[in-house]
């Protein structure tokens, strides 16, 4: 039964619960949480602006070039 009880606690009171039960951040200091959750939003801004500029690349590619063979100048007239 010494396997039950953790580090720090006495035989018989309830078990202290976790930051990570309780829905805290798991490490670091509280004043991290905020640059953590700004990372995030600056990741997922680059993830959905490279998709846009792909979408917006296939569909340029996609699209009919203009003609360019009108007449040809050679320059020696």
């Amino acid at each position: 039964m010494a396997s039950d009880i953790e580090a720090g606690e006495q035989a018989g009171t309830v078990l202290k619960k976790h930051r990570h039960d309780l829905g805290h951040e798991d490490h670091g200091p509280k004043i991290a949480a905020g640059t953590t959750r700004a990372i995030q939003i600056l990741l997922g801004l680059w993830i959905a602006l490279t998709l846009v500029f792909v979408v917006y690349a296939l569909i340029d590619a996609s699209r009919p070039k203009p003609d360019v063979s009108g007449p040809v100048s050679s320059g020696a007239e």
